[in-house]
């Protein structure tokens, strides 16, 4: 259960402070931002023992990695059961359901299979804090508390949670410590995978895929070939988005006033519209001769009849 990379000396004089009690109310938070600011981590967590008058016992901290709301839940519920003195009874107050649902999840790690273990995500948060309830012997009990309900005492430890993301340095633990998790997956020497390996895997080989589907070279001429067959579709069954097909479809966002040609303005905007608008004709029609062009270009190079024959036949 080595520490590092946190402030040992608060949970230090916190854990002597406390040395000569053995029942502890404790309200336990976590927050978790996903934007956060310059100067702010994702995950910040906070905790203070309430039922103690004689201190204002608290801690705060920062965590990263995987961030969400369990983690940073997980990480306030594990520094409040370190400070704790052996053979101590304690009850945790949470907001969290997910919380107390893993906590029970991973309470029974010692009958279940190791396939089935490394699926628990925050595993090696939560084997630490079972090594440290089995070494303290600890009585824990999770009380599960309304959220917002104007609690004094939950509230407090929602406004440790939200300052500890301003923590400089996040909270981080030695997983490789624990006597149930022989062995963890360490990405880059630094980042525990703790969560499904299987999926997160999983998720990284669909990454890549992805990514060679996306800057395949072909794909821009799919795009285009998908673009043609959609006009060709929409225009032998007409529909096209004229101004008629959206009244229809979007009877309150273009109205029967709004369906006149915006070219013309002469009358209602429809499939056959399109193609007899004196605005648009002359671009339709000299779109076609320059079709035409192309077509007798083609059939110039690589067909076998006379070239008067094609003129004739494509004007």
């Amino acid at each position: 259960m080595a520490f590092y990379q946190m402030d040992p000396a608060d949970l230090w004089s916190l854990a002597q402070k406390i040395d000569s009690f053995v029942n502890f109310d404790i309200y336990t938070d976590g927050s978790y931002n996903n934007s956060p600011s310059t100067n702010e981590f994702h995950m910040g967590y906070g905790w203070h023992i309430s039922n103690i008058m004689d201190f204002d016992l608290f801690y705060h901290g920062a965590i990263e990695h995987f961030p969400s709301s369990t983690k940073a839940e997980i990480m306030a519920i594990l520094t409040a059961l370190i400070i704790l003195p052996p053979h101590s009874s304690v009850n945790i107050f949470t907001d969290f359901q997910a919380a107390i649902e893993g906590y029970k999840k991973s309470s029974q790690l010692h009958f279940i299979s190791p396939r089935r273990y490394n699926k628990i995500n925050y595993i090696s948060l939560w084997s630490v804090i079972h090594d440290i309830i089995k070494k303290l012997s600890l009585k824990l009990t999770l009380i599960k508390v309304k959220a917002h309900s104007h609690s004094a005492y939950n509230d407090k430890a929602d406004e440790l949670a939200k300052v500890g993301r301003l923590k400089p340095i996040p909270t981080a633990i030695n997983s490789n410590a624990s006597s149930t998790q022989s062995v963890s997956l360490v990405w880059n020497d630094e980042v525990v995978l703790d969560k499904d390996i299987r999926k997160n895997m999983g998720k990284i080989i669909d990454y890549r895929w992805i990514d060679n589907h996306l800057t395949h070279n072909n794909l821009t001429d799919i795009y285009t070939f998908t673009q043609h067959l959609s006009w060709k579709v929409k225009s032998s069954t007409n529909m096209l988005p004229t101004f008629d097909i959206l009244n229809q479809n979007f009877p309150d966002l273009i109205t029967d006033k709004d369906t006149n040609c915006l070219l013309c303005n002469n009358t209602l905007e429809t499939q056959t519209h399109l193609w007899t608008c004196p605005v648009l004709l002359p671009h339709i029609r000299e779109t076609f001769k320059e079709l035409a062009i192309i077509a007798q270009g083609i059939l110039q190079k690589n067909a076998d009849k006379l070239n008067l024959c094609i003129t004739d036949s494509i004007k």
